[in-house]
């Protein structure tokens, strides 16, 4: 068991040296170095999730039948490196193809996100109920270390301090992140063992759909797990657009200089790590539902501190707490969903539970630009009107938090159940 917890941690640790590379520099590399306008970039985002919606339920439902986690693990993960690698190569042998690289990077955004469909639900074949929180928390902790890493381990590709070959600039840092995951997920891919009884049973699509339609139904049904996918898709909604807009806020706002931004991120993501952990295992002890709803109260206060910070060092601060609370959040709503989602439908749930993140990438940054556009007349305020609407989001995902009712506890092949 401590085998398979340590690599599935690597493996989240993996994943995140590619992505927080790809969103640095090739995004850079896109809209910069290439010369495309900003929407070239939000379509490759857009596109990946819809995909991702298409086709997750589908691959969830599948898997509550199959069980068969790992299998999907090792083929989107090869895929997702095949993706990226090609990305990589024709950025630094045919940087004139761009509309290729973007196509190819899409693709790996999805490949990607499809991962997490089957590396999810492990989390109920590694923990109890008891420690449900800790061991989300250890594979959070490692994801934030692995940006860390990642957005560290290029930098020097990206200014030229070291060469590779092929076209100079931030294209030399996309190939070393993928070399960097392809090593880290070999762990993962080769020693983890599943135990599961082999089923064979046909896909029929428009069956398929049909089934995701009774699936959502029966989730629906189940009022803890359908309040705290509702009150997630509010949350993560405004976690996520800030952290994406973040860059710019510090820009417009501040003016703060890219180094400054770089070494800023990594120590929010330091503290990210570590706060997964230590908060994962206080989630253990306390309860999920009432750690979540404390982390939540701090960032609508939090979100209000950014918007009248009276200066950029007092920015500083409130984003290093902002770090500590940040990575718990994804780790203790993945252990809530866990503890709720029946053993029959917990892929489907899990898949449920991701769709409603990829679609807070339509709504959060409809929000922001509308408050952007909205309040323009206020210059460099507007963004502090976009940070308040932030918090605005996270009160109405804490509301439907809030109505999750305590369930009683369980006793059986979970453990003992506290929400």
């Amino acid at each position: 068991m401590r085998r398979n917890i340590f690599v599935w941690a690597l493996y989240d640790f993996a994943n995140s040296i590619v992505m927080i590379a790809f969103l640095f520099y090739f995004s850079q590399w896109l809209v910069v170095d290439s010369g495309k306008p900003d929407w070239w970039y939000n379509a490759t985002l857009v596109v990946s999730s819809v995909l991702f919606i298409i086709t997750a339920p589908i691959l969830g439902q599948r898997l509550d039948i199959t069980a068969r986690k790992l299998s999907g693990v090792r083929i989107t993960t090869v895929l997702t490196i095949a993706a990226y690698l090609s990305t990589a190569l024709v950025t630094l042998f045919f940087p004139q193809l761009v509309l290729l690289a973007t196509i190819l990077f899409t693709f790996a955004l999805y490949f990607y996100i499809l991962s997490f469909v089957y590396y999810t639900p492990m989390i109920n074949d590694l923990a109890t109920f008891t420690n449900k929180g800790f061991v989300s928390g250890i594979g959070m902790g490692a994801n934030y270390l692995g940006q860390v890493l990642g957005i560290l381990a290029v930098l020097p590709f990206a200014t030229g301090t070291l060469y590779l070959f092929g076209a100079p600039g931030r294209a030399q840092a996309l190939l070393p992140a993928v070399i960097l995951f392809a090593l880290f997920s070999l762990p993962m891919l080769l020693a983890y063992r599943e135990n599961i009884v082999p089923v064979v049973q046909k896909m029929r699509i428009g069956d398929e759909y049909q089934k995701i339609l009774q699936t959502f139904k029966q989730i629906i049904s189940i009022r803890n797990l359908s309040l705290l996918i509702i009150g997630y898709f509010f949350f993560s909604d405004a976690l996520l657009t800030f952290s994406n807009n973040f860059p710019i806020y510090l820009e417009k706002v501040y003016a703060a200089s890219d180094t400054v931004k770089t070494y800023l991120t990594a120590a929010i993501l330091t503290f990210s790590g570590i706060g997964s952990v230590i908060i994962g295992r206080l989630a253990d002890k306390t309860g999920h539902k009432r750690t979540l709803l404390a982390m939540l109260v701090c960032w609508a206060v939090l979100f209000v501190l950014f918007a009248y910070a009276p200066s950029f060092n007092f920015v500083i601060g409130v984003t290093l707490v902002g770090g500590i609370l940040f990575g718990p959040m994804w780790g203790v709503s993945r252990a809530m969903v866990g503890d709720l989602a029946p053993k029959a439908i917990e892929a489907s749930s899990f898949s449920i539970y991701t769709v409603a993140e990829r679609f807070a990438t339509f709504v959060g940054p409809l929000t922001w630009s509308a408050v952007l556009a909205g309040t323009s007349a206020q210059g460099n305020m507007s963004y502090n009107y976009a940070v308040l609407s932030m918090s605005a989001l996270i009160l109405m995902g804490t509301f439907f938090v809030m109505r999750i009712k305590a369930i009683p506890t369980e006793v059986g092949s979970r453990g003992n159940a506290r929400i």
